[in-house]
């Protein structure tokens, strides 16, 4: 029975979507063939849309790689093993030819983009910083379309924007000397089995200690940042791990001593802090913070849940020669900790900072 209304029901069409490189479909063909013969059903091979824009990060980072995705709705339990999956049903394209952008790594209805370096030769003459992060940024828009077999009369031509570009407008971030939310490279980062691993050793899929905060909002849904939490509530936080997704290189030319090495960590790079109590006694509660905004008093929790009093907080500027720094993003949980206290993640979708 078909999913979707005006479905085209022809068994001939699924053998193109499931085969690709058939030409016509007047061939026997059944559905036991489309499952290996296994028991199945059209509806198994159906979508109802491709979404109206793809999915992933709007900021990809120069020298770094970021997923994107076609974003099908109601996809039956066989289309991405027997149609996403396959590179023949899809055209990935994308708006620059400069050479900023490499050729698409295909996965049939995803793909991953490197992004080149991006050249500071000439920036901001006369200016102020003559390598102020964000100059030379390029704007991208990548596309994709689906259709078997690259056929307007697919199997799956009922889909709305079926045989159709969907696209994404990305900007490629020139992050020189100024990456965010990072931590300066020989910080040791505690995993989940209790090791340790240096940040710039981690590997994509490896699992590090975070922590588990109920109510805490997601980076990629809601303003984060806006979150706090009662001194009370805390004692609800328990550890747990996550998956490091992306790994960044960069440097910065400035970076802050915290409690005289508890933590080397840029000024971007958001951790959880409460104000001290002499200086904010009304406002005492758990949220989100950057070091510069901190003060001597305040307090950072580690990965026991303890807190910890800022007993030094220090600024270390080197406009020459700048610090090698790291940036990790983790999922699902946002959250991970540095050499000592709890940080945040690196940017959202929608913020590259």
């Amino acid at each position: 029975m078909a999913t979707t209304a005006n479905q085209n029901l022809l068994l001939g069409k699924l053998r193109r979507a499931v085969s690709s490189s058939v030409t016509g479909y007047t061939t026997e063909f059944s559905m036991s063939n489309a499952n290996g013969h296994q028991e199945t059903g059209l509806s198994y091979f159906s979508i109802s849309s491709c979404g109206s824009a793809l999915g992933g990060y709007t900021y990809l980072w120069e020298q770094t790689t970021e997923g994107y995705y076609l974003d099908v709705a109601n996809p039956g339990s066989l289309w991405k093993s027997k149609i996403g999956a396959n590179n023949d049903h899809f055209t990935w394209g994308k708006s620059v030819a400069d050479g900023i952008l490499g050729a698409p790594t295909l996965a049939g209805y995803s793909a991953s983009f490197a992004a080149a370096a991006i050249s500071n030769a000439n920036t901001g003459t006369g200016a102020e910083d003559p390598f102020a992060a964000g100059t030379n940024n390029k704007a991208v828009v990548l596309s994709c379309s689906y259709s078997d077999d690259k056929q307007a009369d697919g199997f799956n031509d009922h889909a709305t924007n079926y045989h159709t570009q969907v696209h994404k407008s990305i900007t490629i971030v020139d992050s020189y000397g100024g990456s965010p939310s990072c931590l300066l490279e020989g910080t040791p980062i505690d995993m989940a089995d209790g090791t340790s691993k240096n940040v710039e050793d981690l590997q994509i899929g490896d699992w590090v200690l975070s922590m588990n905060m109920p109510g805490q909002l997601d980076e990629d849904v809601d303003d984060w940042r806006k979150c706090t939490f009662p001194n009370d509530k805390t004692e609800e936080f328990t550890q747990h791990s996550a998956s490091v997704q992306d790994i960044n290189f960069d440097f910065a030319y400035n970076y802050w001593n915290i409690n005289e090495g508890q933590e080397l960590i840029t000024g971007e790079h958001e951790m959880l802090y409460r104000p001290s109590p002499v200086l904010f006694p009304n406002n005492q509660v758990w949220g989100w913070q950057v070091a510069p905004n901190m003060n001597v008093g305040g307090t950072l929790m580690d990965k026991n849940g303890n807190e910890v009093e800022i007993t030094s907080l220090v600024s270390i500027l080197d406009k020459d020669d700048g610090f090698e720094v790291v940036q990790v993003d983790v999922e699902p949980l946002d959250v991970y900790f540095g050499k000592t206290f709890l940080v945040h993640n690196k940017g959202s979708d929608s913020n590259p900072f």
